[in-house]
Formats: structure tokens, sequence, C-alpha cells
């Protein structure tokens, strides 16, 4: 900005008066968040936003169910960006190579969740079963939305989608670079920065037992308010 403007009107200000110029003007220095959307078919991103919508009308009727489908990684190095921390003191988290663990997970807009946790990467077959389990106890049409990932769309995957119509349970994927449409990314969220606290990645015995607590607890002891 200081080289902005002695380029554009031969003034020499200093970065101290910008700033001072800027908070004036009602902005703040913040984290900037990186994002998908410069790549993403609006049309369909729209398109997509009204088809969701439909279905929630029908589900609110009672003619069948809406889940939302997604894995998450989780491992022995904190998720804890911010914490109070005294005046002329950094606080530093432990960083260190670890086992991976895999959250697989269906949820729906009443936080009601079915979710299975694999030791380290889920691949097509790990999905497949997943589903299969997950066709076992629904009741009625259910609609799962999922994302693109090559795991979602693996020849696993796809061999079982008739199987998996046939009882009611139906594949809907969400346009590319449009993570936002899927809603349990927000649950991933909230697993890792909020309902995980640091004496969880003391080891990964300690880590497995809170994320199957966690797990275990979300629609009661846990919530997620999609409003």
């Amino acid at each position: 900005m200081v080289y902005y403007v002695a380029e554009q009107f031969g003034k020499q200000v200093s970065i101290w008066t910008i700033k001072r110029l800027l908070k004036a003007s009602g902005y703040r220095y913040k984290r900037m968040r990186r994002s998908l959307k410069d790549r993403r078919d609006t049309v369909m991103f729209n398109f997509f936003q009204q088809e969701l919508r439909e279905l929630h009308a029908l589900e609110a009727k009672g003619d069948l169910e809406v889940y939302y489908f997604d894995e998450a990684g989780v491992n022995l190095t904190p998720v804890v960006p911010d914490a109070w921390q005294a005046k002329h003191t950094r606080y530093e988290l432990p960083s260190q190579r670890s086992q991976n663990l895999t959250i697989l997970g269906f949820m729906n807009q009443q936080s009601q969740c079915y979710s299975f946790l694999f030791e380290g990467a889920a691949n097509g077959k790990v999905v497949a079963a997943c589903m299969d389990a997950f066709a076992e106890q629904i009741t009625k049409k259910t609609i799962v939305i999922l994302d693109r990932a090559s795991i979602h769309t693996s020849k696993q995957v796809q061999q079982k989608i008739p199987e998996w119509r046939q009882k009611g349970l139906y594949l809907q994927f969400i346009p590319p670079y449009c993570p936002e449409l899927n809603l349990i990314e927000i649950l991933w969220k909230f697993v890792k920065y909020y309902w995980l606290d640091l004496s969880a990645y003391q080891s990964m015995a300690l880590l497995k037992e809170k994320l199957h607590e966690v797990l275990e607890n979300i629609g009661t002891k846990y919530q997620v308010n999609f409003a």
C-alpha cells in the first residue's frame, strides 16, 4: 500500500499512517481464509442449493431423509490455533509424527450421526463398507449428500449403487469446489477445534478414547446448530 500511494500519487506516507487511515475507515487486520469460490460453477452451485432446499422440504413432510457424508483425518498434532496467553509469552504445541485416524460419518440436520473410526487412510473399499452398514439401518428413502472425492466415486462404490438403491439409499454428489454445501464439514470443525481438548493428544490411546466418546454423544452432549 505504501508503494502504491507513492507510485500513484507521488506521496510518501508511513505504514503507521496507512494503518491509522484503514482503521478509521472500518478496516480490521485479520486472518484471510482459503476459498475455492473462484473455481466453482456458480450456476451449478445455485442450482444445487435450491435442490437441497427442496429435499429438506420433502424431509420435513416425512417423505424421505437427507444425510451428509464425508471423512476427516485426525492425528496427535493438536488443531488449536488460538489460546489465552500471557503478555510477552508464546505457548507452543507439540508437533509429532503419528498414525492417522480417519472418521467417516453420516449426519442430518437434526444432529443424528452415524460414524465409523478407522486407523490409517480410507479408500473406496472402506467407503463402500460404511455405505453398506448405513443402508442396513435406514427405514425410508434416504438421500446421501457427498462430494466427488476419488474414494467416493471409486469402482467399489459405483458397483454398489444399484444395490443401495434397492434398499432406498441414493447418492447425490455436490458440484466440484462447493464444500460448504456439505453440512458435515461443520461437524468436523467442531470435533477438531472445540470438542477435542489438549489432553486427548497425549497418546494415540487417549485420542481414540476421546474420539469415540465424542462421536457416540453427538446429538446429545455435543450439538451442532445448522440454523
